[in-house]
């Protein structure tokens, strides 16, 4: 019997290898050239070749040119064979989105709607699931997972939401929130979604810390390229750091959070605009969101020196503020430089590629890296 399954393990490894090949290769490939990059046996490749083809997940995509004899079929990953949707949920609205297997945008919609502790709510967040994939002629038989993500801090052992405080949830059982989709559920921190997401995309860096500005702030740390969540799973709460103390009231209760002054609602929210808003009234040359901003600025340099000093990795910055960084990175940099105490010139420091949706992405390749691995 063990025999029997050394056999089955070993064969399910080959197959997995082949796949990764096609996963981590762009270019089309022949059985010839697989055989030679694995050093496998062209039977063996063959035969996993043959499972992967009838799974659907890599396909023909065109032939080789030949110097004598026959031609070679070429092949590669089929991207689109499976997708997983990823879905952020906000205080007012709701993000959803569809990623193939290279993590590709195949749909995204944003759609208001104000979060409520109540099966109203529930109802409404299945059915947006539901038209989404409606709306996008989504194959629902392609699907592999809802990856949920939300501001709070999940215990997934428990099976909670320990707590959200710009949702006002605490102690909330996650069932309450999957248990009308009707899809396979992972539920997770927006901040480490959005960060794993930023990784994923930036294959270099092998640690790095990830500050998610938002109506909330919170974060993420990737160690040797996997997420690291804490002893009790509150790891990377960047915006509960003080930065100020006995300074303004934060969501959590205590006062001088890092949250309480880089939360985008100081630049939103507070005012009654929208963050296009503020920063096009800076462009026509409004000194008090101006000199609002300057002090942004500076709690936010004050907050990402802290985050490096500690952990002295490279940071990515992402959120709703993202977009309109790149005007002003030298001058966030040059203010990290004054304030290092090692004489770094603050390029340590990067923007998100992934903008708003770094979230609903991140929590979505959770079901990607299981197929990847299992498959």
């Amino acid at each position: 019997m063990a025999d029997k399954l050394s056999t089955v393990e070993l064969r399910r490894r080959n197959r997995n290898l082949v796949f990764r090949h096609f996963y981590q290769t762009e270019e089309p490939q022949t059985k010839q050239s697989i055989a030679a990059a694995l050093s496998l046996s062209l039977p063996t490749v063959t035969q996993n070749l043959r499972e992967l083809l009838d799974a659907g997940v890599i396909e023909y995509v065109g032939m080789v040119d030949s110097t004598g004899g026959r031609r070679a079929r070429t092949m590669a990953l089929a991207a689109n064979a499976r997708f997983a949707l990823g879905v952020e949920l906000s205080l007012k609205h709701i993000r959803l989105i569809a990623i193939n297997l290279r993590a590709e945008e195949i749909a995204y919609k944003r759609i208001e709607c104000v979060f409520s502790n109540d099966a109203t709510y529930r109802d409404e967040l299945s059915r947006a699931i539901e038209h989404f994939l409606d709306e996008f002629a989504l194959d629902r038989t392609r699907i592999l997972g809802v990856g949920l993500t939300l501001p709070g801090i999940i215990d997934e052992e428990r099976g909670i939401i320990e707590v959200a405080p710009v949702l006002r949830i605490r102690k909330m059982s996650l069932s309450m929130l999957t248990e009308r989709i009707a899809y396979p559920v992972y539920v997770e921190n927006d901040a480490s979604a959005g960060g794993y997401a930023e990784w994923w995309n930036r294959s270099t860096l092998d640690s790095m810390a990830y500050l998610f500005l938002g109506k909330g702030v919170g974060g993420a740390l990737l160690v040797d390229g996997k997420p690291y969540a804490g002893v009790h799973h509150r790891s990377a709460e960047f915006g509960h750091m003080c930065v100020v103390p006995h300074g303004e009231k934060c969501s959590c209760g205590k006062h001088g959070c890092l949250e309480a002054y880089c939360s985008v609602a100081r630049l939103t929210d507070d005012l009654g605009i929208q963050i296009e808003d503020f920063f096009a009234a800076i462009e026509d040359g409004n000194a008090d969101y101006f000199a609002r901003w300057q002090r942004y600025l500076n709690d936010l340099a004050t907050g990402i020196n802290t985050i490096h000093m500690i952990m002295d990795c490279d940071v990515v910055l992402g959120g709703m503020v993202t977009p309109f960084m790149e005007k002003y990175l030298p001058d966030l940099r040059a203010r990290l430089a004054a304030r290092n105490s090692f004489g770094e010139d603050g390029h340590y420091l990067h923007l998100g590629k992934c903008l708003s949706k770094a979230n609903c992405i991140g929590v979505a390749l959770h079901f990607i890296d299981r197929f990847v691995d299992q498959l």
